[in-house]
């Protein structure tokens, strides 16, 4: 379970730029940094955020770019990603032989947006007919054949 450690508000100079520095702590994993014949270890796994509001008001959100019909949709992805985040995903497959891709994916660890695009990215190439790439916070879902085209039917947070 990620917990806020540490929040760092900064105005930045010579320009009027406040920055949020936040400390979250993810879990403790087993150092790797011991000898194997020692003893297990395990040390705090925290990540750092440099964004410009302050964490809890980074909600989670998905944008269609491209909706299709086309062979090529892009959505972006926003925010930050809390553990058990939902993405409900609905595309609707023109020529397809398996069917339409409808599926909710889940966050499963905190993650910001590009970790979570390419995440998405991952869950949706497993489709047979789709092939899905991150770039930065977009996710670009294309279309392999027999499919001809696709469209964006639903994409929602929860």
């Amino acid at each position: 379970m990620a917990n806020i450690v540490s929040e760092t508000q900064w105005h930045g100079n010579p320009r009027p730029i406040t920055s949020y520095v936040t400390t979250v702590f993810n879990d403790s994993v087993v150092s790797p940094y011991y000898a194997k014949t020692m003893a297990p270890v395990t040390v705090p796994d925290h990540n750092t955020y440099n964004t410009p509001l302050p964490l809890q008001d980074l909600a989670p959100a998905a944008t269609i770019d491209v909706a299709g019909p086309a062979p090529l949709v892009e959505f972006t992805l926003d925010g930050l990603w809390p553990e058990l985040t939902a993405l409900t995903i609905f595309l609707t497959l023109t020529g397809t032989a398996v069917g339409n891709y409808d599926e909710t994916l889940f966050s499963t660890v905190l993650e910001g947006p590009v970790a979570a695009a390419a995440s998405v990215a991952v869950a949706i190439s497993e489709h047979p007919e789709l092939l899905a790439t991150s770039e930065g916070q977009k996710v670009i879902v294309s279309a392999l054949a027999p499919v001809t085209a696709i469209t964006i039917t639903t994409l929602t947070v929860a």
